[in-house]
């Protein structure tokens, strides 16, 4: 996927969370979002989980999402052993639907969206997450809050490590 592909702003789609209801992506205003999506039968999606929870964990300034593509029985009962510490969506096909409104054309997993706290969209990653991937992130948001770089400048800086 091409950087020009990518939407500029979070597109608004809602997907079922570990409760069964409809929860909407716009539901964390203000915070900057990373968003992962996975599956319980992917490798280098569970490696990523406990880095995830430990961002969560650390920084609640900020929103982990996790959007399973999988089935919900699934993700429920891996959930309940796992415990997440950041909201789950669940969807098959409405999940692949929601990557395409985000322009992202990847049918592999993991891969991994960052917005600004403003819902800007500043870059995708595919394939698996490592630590200096979310330092990245953290750094890249921080700055953006503080006013020290724009919107375009914070993509720039994703994209050197993605």
């Amino acid at each position: 996927s091409t950087p020009h592909q990518v939407a500029a702003t979070l597109p608004d789609f809602s997907l079922g969370n570990l409760a069964g209801e409809q929860q909407s992506i716009q539901s964390w205003p203000g915070k900057p979002l990373l968003i992962n999506f996975w599956a319980t039968w992917c490798a280098p999606c569970l490696r990523e989980i406990p880095m995830l929870k430990e961002l969560q964990t650390s920084r609640p300034d900020l929103q982990v999402v996790g959007i399973a593509i999988d089935k919900p029985d699934l993700v429920a009962k891996f959930a309940g052993d796992i415990q997440f510490n950041y909201p789950i969506l669940i969807g098959q096909n409405e999940a692949w639907a929601a990557a395409g409104a985000l322009g992202v054309n990847i049918y592999a997993l993991p891969f991994t969206i960052f917005t600004g706290g403003d819902g800007s969209i500043l870059g995708v990653h595919t394939g698996e997450l490592h630590p200096e991937h979310l330092e990245r992130f953290r750094s890249v948001v921080d700055d953006l809050a503080a006013g020290q770089i724009d919107v375009e400048q914070a993509r720039s800086r994703i994209a050197e490590t993605i």
